[in-house]
This record gives structure tokens, C-alpha cells and sequence, in this order.
């Protein structure tokens, strides 16, 4: 009897050291795994933070060139109907245009936009001093209508692709609400169309 129960005494220790074995296999794997995860881990954060420096920094950027373009503009006005009669006379019909405006701001540049085609009159960029006589430009810009010589020329601003296909958008709902009431007067004042008051009965 003696001799069965140091049998079962020896079979249980052995299973006990089994079951241990069996637990420090686990626990060593289930380390490894975490170690494992945490390294990926780390470096998924990493590239994470990267993509989101680079995203960042190319925000940043389009943002910087957003501004510079916006100031370049803001020095510039755009001028259409502009008879095409060479380019060295470009400059002096451009500040003849501008004086019928009542102005003689210093020209920094002008040079037409565009290729040149047989019976078009491509428009000018003109680029002033500043973004202030650009503003008194525009403000003046209506005085051309009195003058004979230039009433087709228009000026505007200098405008971006987005700009300008908003301020079609604006000019073709002018034409309607013209066509559609002729007895009342309407003007574009900043991005909408509105009733001029002296035409309000």
C-alpha cells in the first residue's frame, strides 16, 4: 500500500512539473507576442506621426502659396478690350486707359494673357505698385464709360480659375434679373447681385 501511494505521490509531482512546464511555455509566448505587438505598435506610430508631419507640412505649404499668390494678385488688375496695336505700345496705351480713369499710378508690368488669335483681342495684366492704387483703380474704373475711346475696355481684378467662374456666375444671374425686370436696376456688390435703392418705387 506504501509502495501505491509514492506511485500516485510520483505520478502527481510529475503532472505538477508538466502543468508548470506548460505554464512557463505560455507565459514565455504570450512575453514574445507582446513584445512583439509593441514593437509593431511603436512602429506604426511612427509612421503614423511621419504621414501626419508630411500632411502637416504640405498643408502649411499650400497654404503659404495661397497667401504669396493672393498678394501677387492683389497688385495686379486686369484690363479688357484693350486694342492689340504692338507691344511697345502696350505700356503707354495701358496708362492712357488709366489716366481716362483718372489715374496715373506707376506701371511695374504689363504683358497680354494668352495666345494670340486673329480677330480676339487677348486682355492685359497689369501689375501696379501696390494692392491700395489697385483698390482706387477699380474704384475709378466706372469713369471710362464716359470717355468715347474707351468704353468697350474693362477693368478688373485679377482673379483666380475659382474667382472667375464665381463671378460668371454672378455677371449671367445680373443679365437675368435685367432681362427679367428692365424697369429696376441691379448691381454686383461682393459675391451677390442686389437692387440698386434708387430704383426701389
Amino acid at each position: 500500500q506504501n509502495q501505491l501511494i509514492e506511485a500516485k505521490d510520483e505520478q502527481v509531482m510529475k503532472l505538477q512539473e508538466a502543468v508548470k512546464g506548460e505554464v512557463r511555455t505560455v507565459q514565455t509566448e504570450m512575453k514574445t507576442f507582446a513584445s512583439v505587438l509593441q514593437k509593431d505598435l511603436k512602429s506604426q506610430t511612427k509612421e503614423v506621426k511621419s504621414a501626419a508631419s508630411v500632411f502637416n507640412a504640405k498643408k502649411v505649404g499650400e497654404a503659404v502659396k495661397q497667401v504669396v499668390e493672393k498678394e501677387e494678385r492683389g497688385k495686379n488688375v486686369i484690363m479688357y478690350g484693350v486694342p492689340e496695336e504692338g507691344d511697345q505700345l502696350l505700356e503707354a496705351c495701358v496708362a492712357g486707359v488709366l489716366e481716362k480713369a483718372g489715374q496715373k499710378p506707376r506701371i511695374s508690368e504689363c504683358c497680354r494673357i494668352g495666345v494670340r488669335r486673329d480677330g480676339a483681342v487677348r486682355p492685359v495684366k497689369v501689375t501696379l505698385s501696390s494692392s491700395s492704387t489697385v483698390v482706387e483703380v477699380l474704384r475709378n474704373a466706372k469713369m471710362l464709360r464716359d470717355a468715347e475711346d474707351c468704353r468697350r475696355i474693362f477693368i478688373c481684378p485679377d482673379r483666380t480659375v475659382e474667382q472667375r467662374k464665381a463671378q460668371k456666375g454672378l455677371v449671367d444671374q445680373l443679365k437675368k434679373m435685367r432681362t427679367d425686370h428692365p424697369d429696376r436696376r441691379y448691381r454686383i456688390r461682393g459675391d451677390q447681385v442686389v437692387l440698386c435703392e434708387d430704383s426701389v418705387p
